[in-house]
């Protein structure tokens, strides 16, 4: 068994066919079916499916997964850990993030490139479990939640949330509203990120949850909500400092959110010097 081996078997179940893990990869279509091959003599039982759709992970596949993953990670983590003791930071950095933690993450992401070029940083966008779930299985380093989810956990920016509504909306004027006076409008959600806290916040505050419009991008619901087809609640660093056609309007009482940087208990030598970036307040060393 080598890497070649299992580093197919990961991008194939990253790229769902040979063709994307290839790509991925960097190396030929036949070199990724051989490995596979290989592999799936060696452990005597069928990996991947290959049919029209390209490829799938049997169950075997699945249960192999997180082990070749686990492999991948420990070799990956020899080369960074030695690499540290001599004083330099390289390697690999997976960073999984809420969408709209993106205005507090970029500039940092950009400073700690700038300071350590030899780190290539990788960022995943899910919803707050999403994110929660890649960092206990280990697909992320660090994760972007507001509920810390690893053993390690940083306080990186403070948010609230927001109405957004229509412009020419009857409240759009007004300095602050209730969750309840948005109760007989159309509720529109975004399902990228957020729902279970605006879910829950309004269970907390005895206002049915009953979203008409289910989207997965935000920019897709601020355009809904500009064509006046319902309202929604959204993190206020989601939002454009002046959103065309939009107004938002501040709750009260305040939802208030906190992002916090969280990573597992024990980070590699990337994760560990981006963790002292953000305690120190800037991207650096």
């Amino acid at each position: 068994m080598n890497l070649a081996q299992l580093r197919a078997l990961r991008a194939v179940d990253e790229a769902g066919s040979v063709t994307g893990a290839a790509d991925l990869l960097g190396v030929t279509q036949s070199a990724v079916s051989h490995a596979l091959t290989s592999l799936e003599t060696e452990l005597g039982i069928r990996l991947v499916v290959r049919d029209r759709a390209g490829c799938r992970l049997t169950d075997a596949g699945r249960r192999a997964l997180p082990h070749a993953a686990a492999a991948l990670r420990h070799v990956a983590r020899l080369a960074e850990e030695t690499a540290a003791a001599s004083g330099a930071v390289r390697g690999r950095l997976r960073i999984g993030t809420l969408p709209s933690a993106a205005r507090v993450l970029a500039p940092l992401v950009r400073a700690f490139g700038d300071l350590h070029p030899d780190v290539e940083t990788i960022l995943l966008e899910g919803t707050d479990d999403e994110v929660g779930a890649w960092l206990a299985a280990g697909v992320v380093d660090l994760g972007v939640v507001t509920t810390p989810a690893g053993a390690v956990a940083v306080p990186l920016a403070e948010d609230v949330f927001v109405a957004v509504l229509h412009s020419a909306h009857p409240l759009a004027e007004e300095a602050k509203i209730s969750l309840d006076d948005l109760a007989d409008d159309p509720f529109l959600i975004s399902d990228g990120g957020c729902e279970a806290q605006i879910c829950r916040l309004h269970r907390e505050r005895d206002v049915p949850y009953r979203p008409v419009h289910r989207v997965r991008e935000m920019a897709t619901l601020l355009a809904l909500v500009r064509e006046d087809i319902g309202v929604s609640l959204v993190p206020s660093l989601a939002l454009p400092e002046r959103p065309d056609g939009i107004a938002k309007v501040p709750l009260a009482p305040t939802a208030p959110r906190t992002l916090h940087l969280a990573a597992h208990d024990r980070p590699g030598p990337a994760a560990r010097a981006f963790l002292r970036a953000v305690r120190r307040g800037a991207a650096g060393g």
